[in-house]
Formats: C-alpha cells, sequence, structure tokens
C-alpha cells in the first residue's frame, strides 16, 4: 500500500494540471539553442547584463521620490524567463558584483560600494538577485510558455522583500513615516504591470518558436 501511494504520488507531479512543481525542463535558452557551448551560454548572459544596464540608462524620477523608474525590472524578468535558473543567477551576480567593484553599470551610470550599501535603490538591486532565480527556477519546473506570466509576477513581488526590510531599516531618510509602502511600491506597480507583461509577451514568442520547430521537425522525420 505504501508504495502504491508514493507511485501514485509520483504520477500527480508528473503532470503539470495537478502540480505546483514540474519536473526540471529546459531554459528558453537552452531550448531554443541546443547545442550551446558553455562559452556560448557565457556569451548570452553577458549580453542580458548589457541589456539590463541600457535599461537602467532611461529614468523618470517621481516628485520627491529618490528611486526612479526604469526598465530595468523587464531585463530581470527576462533574465529568469530566457536564462533559467543556473545562468540566470551568473548574469545578475555579474551585473550586482560590476556594479559594486565601481563599473557603471546601475542606473544613470551610478556605481560603487557606498551605492550598494547606502542609497535608497540598494536593497531594490538585493531584490533583482532574489527575483531572478524564483523566475528561472519555476520556468525550468513546469511554469513556462503560457503560464510563464506568473513566475514573473512572483519574481516582480520578490524584489520588494529586500526593497522594502532595506527601506524600513536602513536610516536614509526616506520615506517618510507611514510611507514605506506607498513611496516604496505601490506607485511603481503601474509600470510593473506593463513591464510585466512586455516581459511575458517576448518570453512566449520565444516558446512560441520552439514549438514550431520542434513541430517542424517532427514532420520533417515522418
Amino acid at each position: 500500500m505504501i508504495i502504491k501511494a508514493i507511485q501514485a504520488k509520483e504520477i500527480i507531479f508528473q503532470f503539470p494540471p495537478f502540480s505546483i512543481i514540474g519536473p526540471k525542463s529546459l531554459s528558453l535558452m537552452d531550448a531554443l539553442f541546443p547545442s550551446l557551448s558553455t562559452i556560448h551560454r557565457v556569451g548570452i548572459s553577458l549580453f542580458f547584463v548589457t541589456l539590463l544596464v541600457l535599461f537602467g540608462r532611461a529614468t523618470f524620477y517621481l516628485p520627491d521620490n529618490p528611486v526612479p523608474i526604469t526598465f530595468q525590472t523587464t531585463g530581470v524578468l527576462l533574465m529568469g524567463g530566457v536564462l533559467g535558473f543556473r545562468w540566470g543567477i551568473f548574469a545578475i551576480l555579474v551585473y550586482y558584483i560590476l556594479g559594486m567593484v565601481g563599473v557603471p553599470v546601475f542606473k544613470d551610470g551610478a556605481n560603487g560600494w557606498l551605492y550598494v550599501t547606502n542609497s535608497a535603490t540598494a536593497g531594490y538591486l538585493l531584490g533583482f538577485i532574489l527575483s531572478v532565480p524564483v523566475i528561472g527556477f519555476l520556468s525550468q519546473h513546469g511554469w513556462e510558455r503560457g503560464r510563464i506570466l506568473w513566475p514573473m509576477l512572483l519574481g516582480n513581488i520578490a524584489i520588494y522583500i529586500p526593497a522594502l526590510i532595506w527601506l524600513k531599516y536602513m536610516d536614509l531618510g526616506w520615506p517618510a513615516e507611514g510611507e514605506l509602502f506607498s513611496s516604496g511600491m505601490y506607485v511603481f506597480i503601474p509600470g510593473d504591470l506593463v513591464k510585466l507583461m512586455i516581459a511575458s509577451m517576448i518570453v512566449g514568442v520565444g516558446w512560441t518558436l520552439v514549438d514550431h520547430r520542434n513541430k517542424n521537425q517532427k514532420r520533417s522525420k515522418k
């Protein structure tokens, strides 16, 4: 009876409709390009780092808010959704470490140890590091294709966890008392929803290309 129960449980978790976390699968990067070498994966990861840097150059500041609205969230969502868990972590850590040691990769060319330890946006950068593996892990365990929106939504929420903790406990002079959520999160939600839709559509198109190619390959073998 015990063996049958275990087997039944294993069968349930093999089917996405009945499971939360499915078996590990390929990232979109590996599904699109099955024969990539390690060097190629590094190159693609660095491309996404560059993309994140460029997205941070276009900034828009709200009144009395030192944290700008940028397109960087889209880059973070794409890192996890395209590169997957392992290479997504690699890419976001490269981005963070480069900025920490003085390379001007952060928003508006900001950089340095002081920036990552004593600025209002430092917590959001830590949120980037948390967000990418969340998206990457889920996207490689049954939450890809038409379900990619949900890992990205969770990844977007994950950005705010360290960000709000940072703003609450660091003595930065902002936000004002009682305005932690309104200034540190709520004002960014409309833009986040737009960026979430853009990133999920891009990744969705990628998976459509993969499925279309696989169908053509199956037809050619018949």
